[in-house]
């Protein structure tokens, strides 16, 4: 992809490529994955349903599903999922970034369907913002406090991680998210019930599964996989990225590094926010937090420039 190269550019004009480089064997891996970024080496995926944008970060352990009990973090957010769904229950559509756009195919000649094909209506799928590009974004809007402090005690949760999400995720009624694959592989993505009604499905690699309110999935979206709504009701869940658990903590502060900076993150930033609706709120938001981030310790660590 494009943005890749350009991603690639920055890493190495800022010192952060050399300075890995020049690292022990600690970060083995994160070398790897720079190089396979950088087209000097390809790393294969295991199995032909698991193709993320970026290329994969080598020696995880990989699986389209998770059993949430491994994972802390799950048994938090069913603990307090009453008080999450009280602040979920209480939102008006008005706080919402409308991602519909994401769902939509792009019209071509090539796929002469996809000139026939309807367009869903505005907000047919939205996002309340808690962490977005690895902004605390929450403050705009100020409408969830309690969930917001449940989402910063998640041990393992990638906060600070320009991909990872913590979001309300709200789709009406009849709404298709066709089936695709996210960013990388870096990622467990967890997903709490808050308001299931009948006929909405999850299918993540060959198997399928519906959301229980009060009860978590987890699975790793780099992964194909697709959600349906087929009923007559708003579906809403929470979702909360974690940090894969085979990565090693100097890993995970390489990779947080690589992408926090702000040269870095102004690469896609507009690509995933800056081209949906509603973002006059959040953008020049966002904008104004990341070079202020850049005094960020574990950004300090690893760019010298």
């Amino acid at each position: 992809m494009q943005h890749i190269a350009r991603v690639v550019q920055q890493l190495r004009a800022g010192g952060y490529y050399d300075r890995v480089m020049s690292m022990g064997p600690e970060l083995d891996r994160v070398k790897a994955f720079l190089e396979a970024c950088a087209g000097l080496r390809t790393i294969a995926p295991a199995d032909p349903i698991q193709h993320p944008h970026y290329p994969l970060f080598p020696g995880l352990r990989h699986e389209p599903w998770h059993d949430p009990a491994r994972y802390p973090a799950a048994k938090i957010l069913e603990d307090n999922f009453a008080a999450i769904r009280d602040e979920a229950g209480r939102l008006g559509d008005e706080p919402y970034v409308d991602y519909t756009a994401a769902t939509v195919m792009p019209r071509t000649w090539k796929r002469p369907w996809t000139l026939l094909a309807a367009r869903p209506a505005r907000q047919s799928w939205a996002l309340y913002l808690f962490y977005h590009l690895g902004v605390l974004v929450e403050p705009v809007t100020g409408r969830c406090p309690r969930t917001l402090a449940l989402l910063q005690s998640l041990p393992g949760a990638c906060l600070d991680y320009t991909w990872g999400d913590f979001v309300f995720s709200a789709m009406k009624p009849g709404l298709h998210l066709a089936t695709h694959c996210s960013v990388d592989n870096l990622r467990v993505r967890l997903h709490l019930g808050i308001r299931v009604p009948k006929g909405c499905t999850l299918r993540v690699g060959p198997r399928t599964r519906t959301w229980e309110e009060g009860r978590c999935l987890a699975f790793e979206d780099s992964f194909e996989h697709e959600v349906h709504n087929r009923s007559a009701e708003r579906r809403v869940v929470l979702i909360a990225d974690l940090w894969h658990p085979d990565l090693s903590p100097v890993e995970v502060r390489a990779l947080t590094a690589l992408f926090r900076k702000s040269e870095v993150r102004r690469v896609f930033m507009h690509e995933r926010i800056g081209l949906t609706d509603s973002s006059q709120r959040f953008l020049p938001y966002i904008e104004s937090r990341l070079a202020a981030e850049d005094r960020d310790p574990v950004i300090r660590e690893f760019w010298p420039a």
